[in-house]
């Protein structure tokens, strides 16, 4: 009995006495002050710290100033009957990527320029880190020969490079609303804007067509001198501009011989300038001036306008502008004026004066 009471006492004092645990050493460490994951676009300081130990290999506090796709550092510490090995990896990419290219999705619309948008496809290199991503640019606009877009690409460790490449685009038209159409005497003179190429059609055409390609050019004017007076011409005008765009306008003459200014019983307070299309065939003109159905006036100048004054003679009397309603027509002289040879009229007018 006394000898089991021995041997429960020498197992209860063996169950009470705690074995004594070995603590290993332990190894932490920091990269800038902060974890070691990841990429770095700048210098890092490594800091190894070890606690319940000492170091035996590596461990050496350092900076890596370098590029590198993976620097192993290690660290080995013991305490004299145990010890820990620990590497770690760090990744620095300082150099942006580089951009090689920007390739278009498709080709230009006309002779090197877009008309419509067009998207573009970044390529990029990074010989340390790798390319992350490249942007697909999209060119919308504003109009100009001189247009770019701007392709970038990002690397992993997130640097970024961005590098414009040159187009031309135009997706505007030419306006030809600004065209014009004058007639005269046998003759419609056509006017546009410039810097697009003219393309001119006429209905009817010449030489008894239908229809007929009159001028193609980069001009800005053409005078159709193949008309006959009171016949209505239609013409189409195309304006093509550098880049392909199209524009088209219809215009319509009837040429004939008319009085220009001033215009349909205008109101002036002052002598007026005379004018009216020439007349192909005339040498001089006639021009009376008829005031309350009075002839007042009768000249014979050479050009086509007649500046009045305020003062003149006509049949050896003396006359004024005075404030009045003038009735003024045109006729075209043929030959010498001795002749007195007149072709058709090629107008009549009347006009205001308020005061002189």
């Amino acid at each position: 009995m006394k000898r089991r009471v021995l041997l429960f006492l020498v197992v209860v004092a063996c169950m009470s006495v705690p074995a004594t645990a070995h603590a290993r050493p332990e190894v932490d460490w920091t990269c800038n002050g902060t974890s070691c994951e990841g990429w770095f676009t700048s210098d890092v300081f490594l800091d190894w710290i070890v606690t319940g130990g000492e170091p035996t290999a590596g461990c050496v506090d350092t900076w890596i100033r370098y590029d590198t796709a993976g620097s192993l550092q290690g660290c080995i510490a013991s305490d004299g009957s145990s010890k820990v090995d620990w590497t770690v990896t760090i990744k620095r990419d300082q150099t942006p990527p580089a951009v090689t290219g920007a390739l278009p999705t498709r080709l230009p619309d006309h002779r090197g320029w877009y008309t419509h948008p067009v998207t573009f496809t970044t390529q990029g290199s990074d010989a340390t880190s790798g390319i992350d991503a490249c942007n697909a640019p999209t060119y919308r606009g504003p109009d100009t020969s001189n247009a770019s877009i701007v392709a970038t690409c990002r690397d992993k460790a997130g640097n970024t490079t961005s590098h414009a490449f040159p187009l031309s685009y135009d997706a505007t038209p030419p306006n030809p609303g600004g065209a014009t159409i004058r007639t005269g005497d046998k003759v419609v003179r056509l006017s546009w804007p410039g810097g697009s190429k003219a393309r001119l059609i006429r209905t009817p055409g010449t030489g008894g067509s239908s229809s007929a390609v009159l001028y193609q050019g980069p001009g800005r004017s053409f005078a159709d001198r193949h008309v006959r007076n009171r016949r209505k011409y239609r013409y189409v005008l195309t304006l093509t501009d550098q880049a392909g765009n199209s524009a088209s306008r219809e215009l319509v003459a009837k040429p004939d011989r008319h009085l220009l200014s001033p215009g349909k019983r205008a109101t002036l307070g002052g002598p007026p300038l005379l004018k009216w299309t020439p007349v192909r065939s005339a040498r001089y003109y006639n021009v009376q001036l008829f005031r309350s159905g009075r002839k007042v006036m009768s000249m014979w100048p050479r050009l086509a306008w007649l500046q009045l004054k305020r003062k003149w003679r006509f049949h050896g009397k003396r006359y004024r502008l005075k404030p009045a309603e003038y009735r003024w027509y045109v006729w075209p002289g043929k030959g010498r004026r001795a002749e007195n040879r007149y072709g058709r009229r090629v107008g009549r007018r009347s006009f205001t004066v308020t005061g002189t």
